[in-house]
């Protein structure tokens, strides 16, 4: 679908040949102009015959040369992302209770968004003209959830109706040039053990050789209502996939499964550029990494505040963030405690920092009169909310007190 334009931006070329919000943009040079992608790729040449019509349904032409200095200056409708056509046996989303805010439920699968921001897709729901584009037009780097490349596993797992080999899709992406960032989520007793092999041997051998490969394990919450019945992996198993996964080259295990395996976490060289930390993989050595670096800046910080401090934490990172309670109380002595929340709200199971909800924290937490909770920044999303939609407001009035808020870089800090 042509694409309408909602801004114009002052003092750019778009501004100074006429075009106007309200616009839509047909074509540029005579290639169709569906998404922001086709606009920043067709877009990107030396002139630009654009074909727009208004509001009124009138076409007309408009020729546009670039200065290469000035701003293009087209601001477009926002993108409608799209969706997953799977029903996969794990999907996080099908296992949220159902007063969330909207945009939780949303099943993102869009390859545009997995360029723009390394968001995970599937593949399964592009056509051969979604291919051909993501070819001609290099759309590359792309984040693919892969779980297994056999494709009898592969539809048993992500149930999808149509005829589908992930494996040549791959293997079509990479003989193009296009490069892989892929993903298995490791449910036990479907896509582990022999399975897991072949997979990892498929995405680490030509022609496919994946960038990186991050193995996470399966997350289940207590919402699993007529649901199919999987396992969590377990410690013995997770001992297996770090066993599997240290006789390949790029293949990164999430930190969760280095807690539940009991085994230290890698060095910092071991995760190269930290390719898939979004996914949770090498997150905590980031965290140790960046808390060296700022440790000093902290404590003199802190030290000026006369309240003790309560580190909020999901359970499974709370032994290092003892650790880190324990470097800062030997220079500011008991200034600081842990609090490892209990997720009774998705389930014990779900044990990461990132999916605590407010009203677990507010249930478990309290406070002396002389302490302040700190929370990690990836509490919240980026219009500052928690998973049931609260905001740093929220948690002040509910604590009547400041609210320490750390980035989950540890590059920065401020009271609320």
């Amino acid at each position: 679908m042509p694409i309408k334009i909602t801004e114009i931006q002052s003092k750019s070329l778009a501004a100074r040949t006429g075009l106007k919000a309200g616009d839509t943009i047909l074509s540029i040079n005579d290639k169709a102009i569906n998404d922001f992608l086709d606009l920043q790729y067709h877009g990107s040449d030396d002139v630009l015959k654009i074909s727009l019509k208004n509001d009124e349904n009138r076409k007309r032409i408009v020729i546009l040369e670039q200065d290469w200095q000035t701003p293009l200056g087209i601001i477009p409708e926002p993108h409608k992302c799209r969706t997953c056509v799977n029903n996969c046996i794990f999907c996080f989303v099908d296992q949220m209770r159902p007063d969330f805010r909207p945009t939780l439920y949303i099943k993102d699968d869009d390859y545009r968004l997995s360029f723009v921001y390394g968001n995970f897709i599937t593949l399964t729901n592009l056509t051969g003209k979604d291919f051909r584009r993501i070819i001609e037009q290099r759309i590359s780097p792309l984040y693919i959830s892969v779980h297994t490349t056999n494709p009898i596993l592969h539809q048993k797992m992500l149930r999808y109706k149509h005829d589908f080999d992930i494996r040549q899709r791959l293997i079509e992406l990479s003989e193009n040039g296009i490069e892989l960032h892929t993903q298995i989520v490791v449910v036990p007793g479907w896509n582990d053990g022999d399975e897991l092999l072949k997979t990892l041997d498929d995405l680490t051998s030509r022609p496919i050789e994946a960038l990186s490969v991050g193995i996470v394990p399966v997350g289940i919450t207590k919402f699993r209502n007529s649901l199919s019945i999987i396992k969590p992996v377990n410690k013995s198993q997770a001992k297996k996939l770090l066993e599997i996964s240290a006789n390949y080259p790029f293949i990164y295990c999430s930190d969760e499964i280095y807690i539940l395996a009991e085994k230290e976490i890698p060095a910092a060289e071991f995760y190269d550029d930290y390719p898939q930390l979004e996914n949770g993989i090498g997150m905590m050595r980031l965290f140790w990494e960046n808390w060296r670096e700022n440790k000093n800046k902290f404590i003199k910080a802190i030290k000026k505040y006369e309240n003790k401090l309560v580190l909020i934490t999901g359970n499974l990172a709370q032994n290092e963030i003892k650790k880190l309670s324990a470097e800062i109380n030997e220079i500011l002595p008991q200034k600081t405690r842990v609090q490892a929340i209990k997720n009774n709200f998705f389930g014990e199971s779900v044990t990461v920092t990132g999916l605590l909800t407010a009203r677990d924290i507010f249930s478990q937490v309290e406070l002396d009169p002389d302490e302040t909770i700190v929370l990690s920044g990836n509490l919240f999303n980026e219009d500052g909310l928690s998973l049931d939609n609260v905001d740093l407001a929220g948690f002040k009035a509910n604590f009547k007190r400041d609210i320490l808020l750390i980035d989950e870089e540890f590059a920065g800090w401020q009271f609320e």
